[in-house]
């Protein structure tokens, strides 16, 4: 069986992210702050992403400087021992008042939204540019990836940011050819949160 995302087109080898939300965060309230550690579900889903991605080989691995994400990483390397680069570039971005179904936003935090989209696509191309054919796990966020995916389709546009859900633990794995060209291979895919079963 091959690894999850396995690039079977040997003559077309492409960069390939794999956009990692962290696991669940949230407190009995249903809250969720910046230090907040993993609560016990967010722990059992990093294990169960764990052991979905064991077979992967990462050539680097990114993560958030946020607790949730820095836990999410550390439970998915025990499978690699990867080195890991730790950068506030991969913290969470927006708030509440951000594009919402149905909701008319402000004009001025229309502006921040596109401020942060064309900030987060630069990011994305850097990491592009320096890790050139190789496999890349970036431990992020929910709206960090919802930018940065509306950003692919639709130039950023913020209806399309509306659009998307990013569930705990899942991946979006995203694909680049040697023009830049994103081919968007997953969206927020918690499979394995279904597939395997984990205690702790």
């Amino acid at each position: 069986m091959l690894p999850i995302g396995t690039r079977y087109y040997i003559l077309f080898i492409m960069t390939r992210l794999y956009l990692i939300r962290h696991a669940d965060a949230y407190d009995e309230n249903g809250i969720q702050l910046q230090g907040y550690p993993l609560n016990n579900f967010g722990k059992i889903q990093a294990l169960q992403l764990a052991k979905r991605l064991s077979g992967n080989k990462f050539d680097v691995m990114y993560c958030s400087k946020i607790k949730r994400a820095i836990e999410t990483c550390e439970i998915v390397n025990e499978q690699h021992h990867n080195e890991v680069l730790y950068s506030a570039k991969f913290n969470e971005v927006g708030s509440d008042e951000w594009p919402q179904p149905g909701v008319t936003t402000k004009p001025q935090i229309l502006d921040d939204y596109k401020v942060t989209s064309d900030r987060i696509h630069t990011i994305f191309k850097q990491v592009v540019d320096e890790n050139k054919d190789k496999e890349v796990a970036v431990f992020t966020h929910g709206n960090w990836i919802r930018v940065l995916l509306a950003k692919i389709i639709a130039d950023g546009g913020p209806k399309a940011f509306a659009h998307f859900i990013i569930s705990n633990s899942s991946l979006t794995i995203i694909d680049i050819n040697d023009d830049g060209f994103e081919h968007i291979i997953t969206v927020s895919d918690g499979a394995h949160t279904h597939l395997y079963e984990t205690k702790i």
